[in-house]
């Protein structure tokens, strides 16, 4: 218990760190764009391979795939049906937030920092899932809502994959071990130097972001969407922890991936299809925050 409660404390101090960085001027909120882009395109490419070193291909893996995607479709249904009476611009809100998940960025190292690194995979998994919601199925349905076309091609969903560096570090990883070609450990040794910043700069940059501010007339409906959205995230959460048959910690990673905030990519999605600023950075913070105390109050129960 000591130990989770000492990394706990230290994930809080990260994100502390980011937030008083903003709020003493030393960053802007801006910088956290040159930070994601870091994440993304090096260290948690990075810290994925990594993963790679002990891998072993079972059924459970391609169970968190179909997990990611058919909980999104469920979440996205469900955003999508109980917005029916709200106007185009709320009902975007709905489809964007309810459903998708922020892997790379949140889960991710909750998962390296309390896991071994076996369950990497299985987050992969899950994200390869979740990823084509965040990539553009979300922004098609919003932007049907909002006066768009709302037309997005298999092709377009796929190019945005394959230009994702997490995904297409993971696929090659994937694509090299299925038929038994193995990397040499130096390989690894150096793709965990570099991933082990992941966790830190991912901390950092959600404290960078985080915001406080919640104008009065938005709180109700914030505060509707998050809780659809969490009420069947832990529903989904205790299903595949009490009644699924694989291995704890495959179960583990599968509920942490489950309680993530919805993806950043929504806050981009939201403005493109007009919603209101306030909005759509007050369930980007409040998301992050309830995340937060669902993961850590998951990794203290688990001790």
């Amino acid at each position: 218990m000591s130990t989770v409660l000492f990394k706990v404390l230290a994930f809080v101090l990260m994100i502390a760190l980011g937030y008083f960085a903003k709020a003493s001027h030393l960053l802007q909120q801006e910088d956290s764009q040159i930070l994601m882009k870091i994440i993304i395109n090096i260290t948690m490419p990075m810290a994925l391979i990594s993963g790679f070193r002990t891998f072993s291909f079972d059924t459970s893996l391609l169970f968190a795939l179909l997990i990611g995607f058919g909980f999104n479709l469920l979440l996205l249904a469900a955003g999508w049906l109980l917005s029916a009476r709200r106007d185009g611009d709320t009902r975007a809100l709905y489809v964007l937030n309810v459903p998708s998940y922020n892997i790379g960025n949140f889960a991710l190292p909750f998962v390296q920092g309390f896991l071994p690194a076996s369950a990497t995979l299985c987050l992969c998994m899950f994200d390869a899932g979740n990823n084509p919601m965040g990539a553009g199925i979300t922004y098609s349905a919003a932007a049907s809502l909002t006066g768009g076309d709302g037309h997005l091609s298999l092709r377009d969903i796929l190019r945005k994959l394959f230009h994702s560096p997490p995904f297409l570090a993971y696929f090659i990883m994937l694509v090299l071990y299925l038929p038994g070609i193995r990397l040499p450990d130096a390989f690894f040794d150096m793709c965990a130097l570099f991933g082990q910043g992941n966790t830190f700069l991912a901390m950092f940059t959600l404290g960078l972001i985080f915001e406080w501010h919640l104008p009065r007339e938005d709180i109700r409906e914030v505060f509707r969407i998050l809780s659809i959205r969490y009420v069947l995230c832990l529903l989904a959460a205790a299903a595949v922890y009490l009644l699924t048959p694989f291995d704890l910690i495959t179960r583990q990673t599968l509920c942490l991936c489950l309680v993530a905030p919805v993806t950043t990519l929504s806050v981009a999605y939201g403005l493109a299809c007009g919603c209101r600023h306030s909005m759509i950075a007050a369930l980007s913070s409040m998301s992050m925050a309830v995340s937060f105390v669902l993961s850590l109050g998951l990794l203290i129960l688990w001790a």
